[in-house]
C-alpha cells in the first residue's frame, strides 16, 4: 500500500480532516525522531502505512465504546491515533520519561482534551475497567494478559497487532486463558496479524 492510498483509506473511513490530523501527528513524530529514537529510520518515508494507517484500522476492529489502554504506546501508536480519530478516553502508559515527554507535549500541540499520559507500565497501574486495550510491539500475548488482567473484565476487548507470529501466540495463550481468539490480517501488510481477545479471563 502505498502513502497516498493509506492516507486515501482513512479519508474515506472518516473525513479530510481526520487525515490532516494525522498529518500534523506523523509530522511531529518524524521531527521528534531526529531527537529519540520513536519509529526505525527506515520507516520514516512509509510513516503514513507503516505507523498511522496500522493504527487507524483498530479503531474498526475495537467494535465498543469506552475508555482506551494503548500499553507501552512507544511514539503514540496506536493511542495517539485513537485519540485523533474519535472522541474517546485514551490512556497511553509508557515507561521511558523521553517518550513522555513528546506525548505530552504531542497532545497540547494537537490539542487534545481526551488523553492521559502516564509514565510507567500496566502492571502497577491502579485498577481500572477498560474496554479496549491495545499494544503494538509490547511482550508476548500471555504476559499481556497477565500484566492487564486487573484492568479489563470479560467484556474488555483486546486489540493487539502481532506481526507474523499471531496464530502461534494464540495457540500457547489458550494453554492457559480461556475467551475467543481470533486474528484479523493488517490492511498494511497481508501477511502480518491482528489479534482479537474477547472474554478472556484464567
Amino acid at each position: 500500500m502505498t502513502e497516498e492510498e493509506a492516507r486515501a483509506w482513512v479519508v474515506t473511513r472518516f473525513d479530510e480532516a481526520a487525515a490532516r490530523r494525522l498529518d500534523r501527528f506523523g509530522a511531529l513524530v518524524i521531527e521528534e525522531n531526529a531527537r529519540q529514537n520513536l519509529i526505525a529510520p527506515s520507516s520514516v518515508a512509509t510513516t503514513w502505512s507503516r505507523h498511522l494507517l496500522d493504527s487507524a484500522q483498530l479503531l474498526l476492529l475495537a467494535g465498543r465504546t469506552g475508555d482506551w489502554l494503548d500499553v507501552g504506546t512507544g511514539a503514540g501508536f496506536p493511542g495517539m491515533v485513537i485519540a485523533l480519530l474519535s472522541e474517546r478516553s485514551v490512556t497511553l502508559v509508557e515507561p521511558r520519561a523521553r517518550r513522555v515527554e513528546f506525548l505530552t507535549a504531542a497532545v497540547s500541540e494537537l490539542g487534545l482534551t481526551n488523553v492521559n499520559v502516564v509514565r510507567g507500565r500496566a502492571e502497577t497501574l491502579p485498577p481500572h475497567l477498560f474496554a479496549v486495550i491495545s499494544a503494538r510491539a509490547v511482550a508476548s500475548l500471555e504476559d499481556l494478559l497477565g500484566m492487564t488482567r486487573h484492568l479489563r473484565d470479560a467484556s474488555t476487548r483486546l486489540v493487539l497487532p502481532r506481526g507474523r507470529s499471531g496464530a502461534a501466540e494464540i495457540d500457547l495463550a489458550r494453554s492457559r486463558w480461556q475467551g475467543v481468539f481470533h486474528v484479523e490480517h493488517s490492511l498494511t501488510d497481508a501477511e502480518s496479524l491482528i489479534v482479537i481477545a474477547d472474554g478472556v479471563s484464567v
